[in-house]
């Protein structure tokens, strides 16, 4: 198709279904066939009152009355004219005499005639305009309810593409017309047009044209209303109105509509109402959206302090006992039996571990909120992932134990098996922590159908209520008045729910009825059909 050009199919396709000649055809029709139904009926009615013995005043009372059942039930006041028409010749020829003949013998008969047929006129024009004022505020009246309606679900919109589909969805309503919306990028280009059609027979290229694209554009570029009659070429058959924010164009809404079917300046004026509407909403929520990313950048900051913050002090606690050990086995290595520096020497690589675990946690964080923290899926086994890092806590463990309680298939998932491990560290180490030395740690890892689930419980006091709601937050500690050797930074359980979230999951923590509490996550279940994995019994 040449440019400016007008893809014929495209029109066809648009209007054969309520603005072609067969249609009309089919409207008048039938307008005068029910005029001519009514007529007939009113006209049998009259012969009945006149063999009752009615007056021919009578009758003619009758005829009127159905002038008015056919301007009511009838499009324009033109079918009213013909019913009265109808209603005086049937009067003539039915109840003047010679009856059944259009010749009359009293000289009063035309006067009547013409009487009856001004009143039935005056009767059915009067009938047809209330109609049409009634009609006309009715579709005032839905428009004005569908205007309110618009507005209040702009309110309650949570992003821009709920601004579009709010007001597509019920321009179809007020308009009934099909309805293109298309809205800016970041790149203050024109996104791909969301279009709402009308009903199954229209069809939604016909914004795809060269023409209306043009027109489309030209709208938004110039921020004037383009179309049928708005400095666009004949050929085209949509109407675009600009959505005007206060520095900028914010987008474009298109209407089909062509010169037999075009905008009126009520509806053009509920249109730029819906445009105004749309406008405040798209630049509300590009607010929203710059005031997230202001708080985003505030949380970063605030968390880059309370890393500083917790380096400074939670750090410096084992930093402080590692100088310690190495200085006094410097200063007393002739003198320490064996025994003793096995002790510091013990010491130091528990601190240094403790120092190595927790900078990985404040990476981890860093990374997480960064983007940047990179989830390495591969096949795992369930027990190996359990073993490793139960072995990775061993040395913490003191007196504390390790049960576990597994499932005798061997169970195997889709996931990065560090960062999992990871998760399971930092919560056998909270058990640890606010716990008592012989507190028993138990692991448990249940098969669902659809995910796996995995337990870290002890039998220590629990978890405070008041802390329940807190307790995946960062930087959160709160020692429950057990004697700790040393204090966490905070960070453990939040980077633990962030990975596995990250891996599609959910983690929460309650309390035991028996006491103590319990960390439970799940991993979903990824079936092995060329998609993923899922897991499954290699004993099988």
């Amino acid at each position: 198709m040449k440019k400016g050009g007008f893809d014929e199919n495209i029109f066809k396709a648009f209007s054969e279904h309520k603005y072609n000649g067969y249609e009309e055809i089919k409207r008048i029709f039938t307008n005068a066939f029910e005029t001519i139904v009514i007529m007939t009926l009113f006209t049998m009615l009259s012969l009945i009152f006149r063999k009752i013995g009615f007056h021919e005043s009578n009758v003619i009372i009758v005829f009127i009355l159905g002038v008015l059942f056919v301007a009511r039930n009838t499009e324009g006041y033109v079918y009213g004219v013909l019913a009265a028409i109808i209603g005086v010749l049937a009067f003539n020829f039915f109840f003047t005499i010679p009856y059944y003949s259009f010749l009359v013998y009293r000289s009063d008969y035309p006067v009547t005639f013409v009487v009856m047929l001004i009143a039935a006129i005056i009767t059915s024009t009067l009938t047809s305009r209330v109609k049409t004022q009634v009609n006309i505020s009715f579709v005032r009246e839905n428009r004005m309810r569908i205007l309110y309606k618009i507005n209040n679900l702009l309110l309650t919109a949570k992003d821009k593409k709920q601004v579009v589909e709010f007001c597509g969805q019920n321009l179809i309503d007020m308009f009934n017309r099909t309805i293109m919306i298309a809205i800016v990028d970041i790149n203050n280009n024109l996104n791909k047009p969301n279009i709402y059609l009308f009903n199954d027979q229209y069809d939604k290229k016909i914004f795809e044209s060269v023409i209306e694209v043009e027109g489309a554009q030209k709208c938004f570029k110039t921020g004037k209303s383009v179309g049928v009659e708005a400095e666009i070429p004949k050929s085209s058959v949509g109407y675009y109105h600009p959505i005007m924010g206060q520095n900028k164009i914010l987008g474009v809404i298109g209407i089909a509509c062509f010169k037999e079917n075009i905008l009126s300046e009520n509806e053009k004026i509920l249109l730029q109402s819906v445009a105004t509407q749309m406008a405040l909403a798209i630049e509300r929520e590009d607010l929203y959206e710059k005031k997230r990313q202001v708080n985003m950048e505030k949380d970063r900051e605030r968390l880059r302090g309370n890393l500083l913050r917790s380096i400074s002090h939670d750090l410096r606690t084992p930093l402080a006992g590692i100088l310690g050990c190495i200085s006094t086995i410097s200063d007393n290595y002739d003198v320490l039996d064996n025994d003793t520096k096995k002790e510091l020497i013990k010491n130091i690589y528990e601190d240094t571990s403790w120092l190595i675990h927790s900078v990985e946690n404040i990476l981890s964080m860093t990374r997480l909120d960064e983007g940047r923290l990179e989830i390495k899926k591969d096949v795992e086994i369930v027990e190996e992932i359990i073993s490793e890092s139960i072995s990775k806590v061993t040395k913490f463990l003191g007196k504390h134990n390790i049960k576990t309680d597994l499932p005798e298939e061997m169970i195997i998932l889709f996931v990065d098996g560090l960062l999992i491990e990871q998760v399971l560290i930092n919560l056998i180490d909270n058990a640890i922590k606010y716990t008592q030395s012989d507190s028993i740690i138990e692991i448990k890892v249940i098969q669902k159908e659809e995910i796996v689930v995995f337990e870290v419980s002890d039998n220590g006091k629990g978890i405070p209520k008041e802390d329940v709601a807190y307790i995946f937050d960062r930087f959160y500690t709160k020692p429950n008045g057990i004697s700790l050797k040393k204090r966490g930074i905070g960070l453990g359980l939040a980077i633990c729910k962030s990975i596995i979230e990250a891996h599609g999951g959910q983690m929460e923590a309650l309390n035991n009825s028996s006491g103590g509490a319990t960390f439970k996550f799940s991993l979903p279940i990824i079936r092995s059909d060329g998609n993923g994995y899922k897991t499954f019994d290699l004993n099988s």
